[in-house]
This record gives structure tokens, sequence and C-alpha cells, in this order.
């Protein structure tokens, strides 16, 4: 029997050292973790027994924690390792064994999948405990049992035993003097029952007397009646399916019986996971048939804009065998995918009514994701989006809103829902946009998040109301409502000759000058013609090259404003020259700056307001 010495990867040393110390401060995880990777062991071998039915046999697949003679052993008779995958997995921290597995199982299938330990960090959480671990492993349908042995600190051992043990992995911990409570009976069911009463695998637990009992109650949880739970076991569940620490924020327990029948057990959280935004970041809802894990990496039962959600869904009426391929074309798992997100949605909207202040809480973490879903082409449940959908408005201040309640607050003649998008929420309050509408009383919406940008686009009506971006070079507000008789100002019935100066100063600068019915303070602004992308839609295509160059902006002015009038005075009396022209400009540049549109001459932009400036002085 040779012994293999090898050194652990990543300075493993004195990562585990941090970890054991610094990342877990509950030392009972530990049976949580080592538990867990048999439940993955057996569920991996389960996996391969419907193609490969010799791998398992007649036997039951099952955990067994013995307390034996100062060690704590737990094993399994799942899938077991290999010499290499023990060097492989139990050498690196962080090294999912059970990721690459799912990976090699078949490539077409691509199941990339994160089930519960991971062998990556879980496992070394028995240091915590232990001042030695070995790992006996036999791999299933190999006749050699290899052991891998370390104190965590010094490298680890691999080398073949003298014996072949039974297919599966035994993990024996020398118990440290200091943590000998761990070894008492009560403790040990204590910690099983409280993190592993839901496993589908029977945990069994030998006293040191050779007494056997099976701990848990070996029925997944999401099968169980909803009375039959505890709020405990709902949570150390959440937990168990999130790999998080937080508390849920919903929790949505269904089972669905006709024509398509499933049990779900899926959970929202309450805090907001880091990589949320992430490129690379999937769904992540295991999906079990008849009790048999499949993945949980399938944007076919949830969608990517709901992908914060974890949980459970399990179905008796899809094919045990059924693929990846298959998955994604099969008719029921649409069907279910279907009932899932109306149920998802409908029990959102009731939250959001019953308890908004803690809605708002959940629509600040969680609401530019969901706003991902209007984007999506042929998406059925647009209106259910909405109808959850939070804004702030005008007249609002903090306080965010649905579209029923702003539909609700339209005052007379207003017919359509007007928004507009922007950086931030200050920067879009001071928009000269909005000062006609809000001198006439007009509520609009506030679109501050950049995926904003795109679903109007796709959105353009909600409950038989348009809506339309307050920058559209087509809004007459004074059709819907008229300025008071006390701020109105008369205006000159003709304009034309004021309209055909700017343009001749401006040319192809501008595509049309118009008379503002927004503007009641600002000079001027610049609106999109019919058809047009916002500015900041098209400032990042054009940064992705997707588009070539930008569409030329109509600007309005304000006749009432005193520039436009020096301007038009001067026009009328024919006196324009060099200064009145500097003032066109100006103002076509400050209209840019407003918009974030991007000003061509900036040096041109500079020397006309210092030289206005010089002159004032």
């Amino acid at each position: 029997m040779s012994h293999t010495q090898h050194n652990f990867n990543a300075a493993v040393g004195r990562v585990l050292h941090l970890m054991i110390h610094s990342i877990y401060t509950n030392k009972e995880i530990f049976l949580r973790e080592l538990i867990s990777n048999g439940s993955d062991a057996c569920d991996k071998l389960r996996y391969l027994a419907i193609e490969q039915p010799d791998l398992l046999g007649s036997d039951q697949l099952q955990i067994v924690v013995k307390i034996d003679d100062g060690k704590i052993i737990v094993s399994d008779n799942g899938i077991g390792m290999s010499e290499e995958e023990l060097i492989e997995n139990l050498g690196t921290i962080a090294n999912s064994g059970t990721k690459k597995f799912f990976d090699q199982v078949d490539n077409k299938q691509e199941l990339d999948v994160n089930l519960i330990g991971q062998f990556g960090v879980g496992f070394y959480s028995g240091f915590i405990v232990a001042d030695k671990i070995k790992v006996y492993s036999t791999k299933a349908g190999s006749d050699q049992t290899f052991v891998w042995e370390s104190n965590g600190y010094n490298g680890f051992e691999v080398y073949q035993h003298d014996e072949k043990l039974p297919r599966g992995t035994k993990i024996a911990l020398y118990i440290k003097d200091s943590e000998v409570e761990f070894l008492e009976k009560f403790r040990i069911q204590h910690i099983i029952r409280t993190y592993s009463d839901h496993l589908t695998f029977p945990v069994e637990l030998i006293d040191q007397d050779g007494k056997s009992e099976i701990v848990n109650r070996g029925t997944a949880l999401w099968l169980r009646p909803k009375s039959d739970i505890s709020e405990r076991e709902y949570k150390e569940f959440y937990k168990y399916v999130s790999n998080s620490a937080d508390e849920p924020y919903m929790i949505l327990h269904n089972k669905l019986e006709g024509n398509i029948a499933y049990s779900s057990l899926l959970f929202i959280p309450s805090h907001k996971p880091y990589d949320l935004f992430h490129p690379d970041r999937k769904t992540r809802v295991k999906l079990y048939i008849k009790r048999v894990f499949i993945t949980e990496d399938s944007a076919m039962l949830i969608p990517s804009y709901l992908r914060f959600i974890r949980g459970i869904v399990d179905s008796d009426d899809l094919p045990l065998n059924i693929s990846r391929e298959v998955l994604q074309s099969n008719n029921l798992v649409h069907k279910i995918r279907g009932s899932i997100v109306k149920r998802v949605l409908i029990e959102l909207k009731k939250k959001a009514e019953k308890e908004s202040e803690e809605f708002i809480k959940f629509w600040t973490n969680f609401g530019e994701v969901i706003k991902e879903g209007l984007c999506e082409h042929g998406l059925g449940e647009k209106e259910e989006l909405l109808e959850v959908c939070r804004f702030y408005t005008t007249k609002n201040g903090n306080t965010m809103i649905s579209l029923d309640q702003y539909i609700d607050n339209m005052i007379d003649g207003q017919d359509d829902v007007f928004f507009i998008t922007g950086e931030n929420l200050e920067t879009l309050r001071k928009s000269p946009q909005l000062e006609g509408f809000l001198k006439r009383d007009i509520e609009v919406l506030l679109l501050k998040d950049p995926v904003d940008d795109f679903w109007v686009h796709v959105i353009n009506a909600y409950k038989n109301k348009s809506l339309r971006s307050v920058n559209r070079s087509d809004i007459n507000l004074d059709q819907i409502k008229q300025e008071s008789d006390e701020t109105k100002l008369e205006l000159e019935d003709n304009n034309d000759t004021l309209i055909e100066y700017f343009k001749s100063v401006l040319n192809n600068r501008v595509k049309d000058v118009k008379i503002s019915s927004k503007l009641i303070d600002s000079p001027g602004c610049l609106v999109l013609p019919e058809g047009a992308m916002n500015v900041r839609m098209e400032r990042l295509l054009i940064e992705q090259k997707q588009l070539n160059r930008r569409t030329t902006k109509i600007l309005e002015i304000n006749p009432r404003h005193k520039i436009i009038q020096t301007i038009a005075n001067a026009v009328r009396t024919s006196t324009t020259g060099e200064n009145i022209a500097d003032l066109v400009d100006i103002i076509f540049y400050e209209a840019c700056l407003t918009e974030g549109e991007i000003i061509e001459n900036p040096c041109d932009f500079v020397s006309k307001v210092n030289k206005i400036l010089t002159e004032r002085l």
C-alpha cells in the first residue's frame, strides 16, 4: 500500500484556517454540510441509475451518522469518488465536484447544477470540530477503495485501502477534545432534525451502544401538507435551497392537481443577492420528477426575470429520463412555467395591496429585475407584470405608486400615461420637460433604472391607456388643460419668422424647431421625432456598436422666456447679429446638456458662454 503526499492547492492551509474561524460561526453546521454532501452523492447515483440500473442495484440509498469512540462517522452509499476525484475535489477549496459531475453526465444536457453541499467549502467545515479527517470512498462500478487523510494544515495523503469497502463515501471525523459535546447522541439528533429533517433519503443515527434509529422524517418537505409544516421548517428549508442567511420575504407552497400535476415550494428572498445582475447568474429552482433530481438550470421553468426565486418544483407527469432539449420543448413544462409565474404574480399583487410598505422594500430589491420581463417579446403576462410594478412620480415625493393608482389620479382631459426616463430622480425632477406638466398638475412617472429605457419601447399601453414619453414632439399640453388666466402669457400668433431664424442658425444640427407647450421657465429643450428612441438608449447602442449615428432631434423653444423674446425682437426689427446667433447656439447647447445629448463642439459652447459673461462684466 503506497501513500502519496499532496500539498493543498491555493494555499488551502491558510485559507482553511481563516474559513474555520471566520466563515462558520455556528459549529454544528458541519454535520448539516456533510449530510448534505451525502444527499448529493445519493442524488447523483439515483440519476445515473436511470440509464445504468446496475450501478444502484437493490440498495436503499441512505445516509448513516455513527458515534464511535471519539469519532463521528458520516457515510452514504451514493456515487462515491475515485482516487483522482478525491485529490481534485478535496484538495482544492471551492472546487465543485458536484458541478463537474453534471457537466460530464451528458454534454448535450448541459446540466450545470449547484446542489446542496458541493464538496468545495462545506466538506472543510468538518475541521471546525475535528483535528483529523479520513475519507474512505468507493466509486460506483469500481472494485477499489481509496482513502483521503488530512489534519487540515500539512496537506493530505491519498492511498488505496487494503480492502474494498461498500460503494459510497465514509467520512471519519476525529473530534477535538474541546468539542466532545458533539459526541452526545441527543446533540446529534437535534442537529439532524434541525437541518436535515426534509431530506428525501433516510438519515440513520447509530449511537455508542450500537442502537440505531432513523432520525429524519424522510419526507420531502414540499410534499407534506402546509398544516404539518412549522415556520421554522420552512425557514430552514429556505436556507437549505438558497445557501442564504436571510429570512424569506415570501413563501409559496402549492400543490396543483388536474390537467397539470405538480408540487412546488418557492421562496422569495428578503435581501438582494450580490450577484443579481451578474451576466452568468441563472435561475436556481430545482426540478424534481417523482422526487428524482433533474436540474435547477432551466429558464423554461422559471423565467430569468424571476431568477431571485429559490425552491423546488416536483412533477409526476414529466418523463423521468427527460433531457434538457426535451425539457425545453415539452408542453407540460411550458404549462407548469405559466402556472408558477401566474401564482407568483398573483401573490405579489396581494402582498402589495395588503402590506404596501413591506412590498416597496421588496420592489426596491428586485423591481429592476422584474421589469426585465417587460422587455421580452411574446411574453403573455406583461399586463400582470405591470400590475405589480411600482414607480416614483412627480407628485408623490419618495413614495412609489402603481399604474392603477396613476390612472386613478389622472386629471380630466388626460388620456395618456406620461413618463420620463433618466439617470436619477434628482435629475429627472429638475428636467425642463416637466415644467408644463407640473404647471397643469399632470402627474409623470419618473423612470430611473436602465431597464426602463428598453421596456417603454416594447409596452405601448396599459389598460387602454397609451404610455407616452414627455420628450415626444407631438405632445400638446394645451389640448389637455389650458394654463390659468393668471399665469398664461399672450403670445404672438405668428412665430414663423422666429422659427426660421433658429433653423438658419442651427442648420442641420436639428431636425426641426417648434414652439413648446411644455416649457415654463426654461428657454428650450430637445424633443424626439416620431419613432426615435430616447437619448440614453441611443447612447448605449452606439457605445455597443449596434447603432452608427445619433438621431437628429427637434428643438422646442419657449416664446415667453426673456432670452427667446430678446431673439424674437431682434428678428422682428432685423437687428440680428453675431451676439443673437450666439444666443441661439447657447440655447441649443443647453438643451443638449439637459437631455444628456453629446455636444459635438464643446469648445464653441464654452467660448460663447465666456463671451457673454465677459460682456456682462
